[in-house]
C-alpha cells in the first residue's frame, strides 16, 4: 500500500472521485456558501480541511445507494489524519467480515496435570469495570462466579499452575507510533489476546488529615502492580499517578485536597499475565489455592489442551458500541487484530489487521490512494483517510444488511457517548449520530444526520493542523447545521 507523507498533505492534488459514488456533485449555491463561510474562519487559516456531505437514497440495498447524491465537497479526496473517526472504518470492517453473530470466546480449561488454563480470544470487554457497572458487576465478578462453579460443582479446591494463552494476537502489545510519554494513560493501553478491565488498574484516592500520606483503593485489588505512594493530603489537588515504562511500578505522588469521586486509571504492562494473576488471586479468596505459578504458554490453544471448565462470550454488538460510542482504543485495536487473525489464520497483528480493513475498503470500491492505515483506533498520526472514505463507509453501512447494528453503535448527539455534550442548544440533538475524533492538532466529526422530514445525510469533516481550541468543534457543528437548514429549505420548496 502506498505510504503518504502527512507533512505534505496541504500540497496534495485532489484525487479521482470514488467509483461507488461517482456522481457529479450537485452543489447548491446556498449550502456551498454557508459551509465556505464556516471554513473561512480564522481558526482554520492554516488548517487542512476535508469535507463531504452525501444525501442518502431512500431504502436499503443497491437501489438506495444508487440514489445517493453528493451535495457538498471540499478537498474530499485528500487523505488527512482522522483521529478516532478511523473507528468508523474498523467497526464497519469487523461487522462485515466477522458477521453480526460473532462472539469473542474466553475459555477456562483444566489439564490432567491440574493446571488451570485461561485462553484468550482477543475480547476487550473482559472485566471492563466501567461497562460492567451498568449491570451491577465488577472487574472480578466473572472470576468469582467461575470460582464458585469450580468449588461447588466440580469440587476443585486447588490447582497447580495458572497458565495464560494470549497467542491469538502478536507479541507486540504497544504500537510503535503511539505517544511513548503517555503509555500510562487509559487511552494508550497495551493490546493483548487476553485483556482485563481495559488493561488498567483503577485508583480511588482516599484523603485523610492534612500532611498525612493518602490511602487508596485499587480495582482490581492485585499484587500484580507495585505502588510507591508519596501523595499527601493538602490544600490543593495536584495528584500525579503514573507507571514506569515496560514494568508495573506505579508512582503515586503529589498533593490531594479531596478524595476522588471518579476512578483514575493506570495501564498495566503485559495484560495477559495481569489477567492470569487476578484470576489466581480471585480463586484464592474464594477457596481455591494455587500451588505453582502464573505464566504464559501460547501453545495451549493450538494443542486444545485440557477440558473446558467455563466459557465467557461477548457479542460483537457490545464491542462495536463501546468502540464507537465511548471511543475505547483498546476495543478498536482488538477488532483490528481479530480481523487480522480471521483473514490470515495467523496471530492477529497491526500488519495483518490493517490489511484486512484495507481489503474491506478496496472491496467497497475505495482506491488505495485515499487511505493509509496504521492502527485500528486512530491514535497513530500515521493514519490518513479522506472525508470521502468516511462518508462512503457510512453510506455503505446505511444501505447494508447490518445497518441497524452499526447505527446503534454510534454516539447520539446530546444523549450518550462522546457526542453527549455536542450540539448544545440545538434541535439536532438526537438527530445526529456519529463519531468525534481528537489528537493533537486534529479535530474530526463524521456521522449521519436525520432531517426533520426524515431525509438522511452522511457527512465527514476532517480538520488537521488546527489549534487546541474548543471553538473548532463549534465550526464543525455549524457545518452540520447548515446541511440541516439546507434540507429544511428543500423540503419546503424554497
Amino acid at each position: 500500500m502506498k505510504r503518504l507523507r502527512l507533512r505534505s498533505l496541504s500540497r496534495m492534488r485532489l484525487l479521482a472521485p470514488l467509483v461507488c459514488l461517482a456522481l457529479t456533485p450537485l452543489v447548491r449555491a446556498d449550502l456551498h456558501s454557508d459551509i465556505e463561510a464556516v471554513l473561512a474562519d480564522k481558526l482554520l487559516h492554516k488548517a487542512a480541511v476535508g469535507v463531504e456531505v452525501v444525501r442518502l437514497g431512500d431504502g436499503a440495498g443497491k437501489d438506495g445507494a444508487a440514489k445517493d447524491e453528493v451535495v457538498y465537497q471540499h478537498n474530499a479526496q485528500m487523505p488527512l489524519v482522522p483521529a478516532s473517526n478511523l473507528k468508523l472504518v474498523t467497526t464497519a470492517a469487523a461487522l462485515e467480515r466477522l458477521g453480526p453473530a460473532f462472539k469473542f470466546k474466553t475459555e477456562l480449561r483444566l489439564t490432567p496435570e491440574n493446571d488451570l488454563v485461561l485462553i484468550g480470544d482477543g475480547d476487550p470487554a473482559l472485566g471492563d469495570a466501567e461497562y460492567l457497572k451498568k449491570v451491577g458487576w465488577k472487574t472480578t465478578t466473572l472470576f468469582e462466579w467461575w470460582a464458585v462453579q469450580m468449588r461447588e460443582k466440580q469440587n476443585i479446591r486447588q490447582v497447580r499452575d495458572v497458565l495464560v494463552d494470549d497467542g491469538i494476537f502478536e507479541e507486540q502489545m504497544l504500537h510503535p507510533h503511539w505517544p511513548a510519554d503517555q503509555v500510562q494513560k487509559r487511552y494508550v493501553p497495551e493490546v493483548s489476546g487476553l485483556n482485563l478491565n481495559a488493561n488498567c488498574v483503577d485508583f480511588q484516592i482516599l484523603v485523610g488529615p492534612s500532611g498525612q500520606v493518602v490511602q487508596y483503593a485499587m480495582d482490581p485489588n492485585t499484587r500484580y502492580v507495585m505502588v510507591r505512594n508519596a501523595c499527601v493530603a493538602g490544600s490543593q489537588n495536584a495528584i500525579w499517578l503514573s507507571r514506569e515504562a515496560a514494568n508495573n511500578n506505579i508512582i503515586l505522588k503529589g498533593e490531594a485536597k479531596h478524595s476522588t469521586k471518579e476512578p483514575v486509571s493506570v495501564t498495566v504492562h503485559d495484560p495477559a499475565l495481569f489477567a492470569g494473576t487476578v484470576l489466581s488471586e480471585t480463586l484464592a479468596t474464594n477457596g481455591i489455592r494455587r500451588e505453582g505459578s502464573v505464566h504464559r504458554d501460547n501453545t495451549l490453544r493450538a494443542r486444545n489442551v485440557g477440558t473446558v471448565v467455563a466459557v465467557h462470550e461477548t457479542p460483537l454488538a457490545t464491542v462495536l458500541g463501546r468502540t464507537n460510542k465511548d471511543s475505547m482504543n483498546l476495543y478498536a485495536e482488538c477488532l483490528c487484530k481479530r480481523l487480522g487473525h480471521e483473514s490470515s489464520g495467523k496471530a492477529g497483528s497491526w500488519a495483518n489487521g490493517t490489511l484486512a480493513v484495507a481489503d474491506f475498503l478496496r472491496q467497497s470500491g475505495i482506491p488505495d490512494d485515499q487511505f493509509h492505515l496504521d492502527d485500528g483506533c486512530g491514535l497513530s498520526k500515521e493514519n490518513a483517510v479522506s472525508a470521502h472514505v468516511l462518508a462512503a463507509v457510512l453510506s455503505h453501512q446505511f444501505h447494508g444488511k447490518n445497518k441497524d447494528l452499526y447505527v446503534v453503535s454510534l454516539s447520539i448527539a446530546g444523549i450518550d457517548g462522546t457526542l453527549e455534550d455536542r450540539f448544545k442548544g440545538s434541535d439536532l440533538r438526537g438527530r445526529v449520530v456519529g463519531k468525534s475524533g481528537y489528537v493533537s492538532g486534529v479535530r474530526s466529526l463524521s456521522g449521519l444526520l436525520k432531517t426533520k422530514d426524515g431525509t438522511q445525510y452522511a457527512f465527514s469533516i476532517l480538520m488537521n493542523h488546527v489549534p487546541d481550541d474548543p471553538t473548532v468543534k463549534i465550526l464543525q457543528e455549524k457545518i452540520v447545521k447548515a446541511v440541516d437548514a439546507h434540507a429544511s429549505a428543500l423540503a419546503k420548496g424554497e
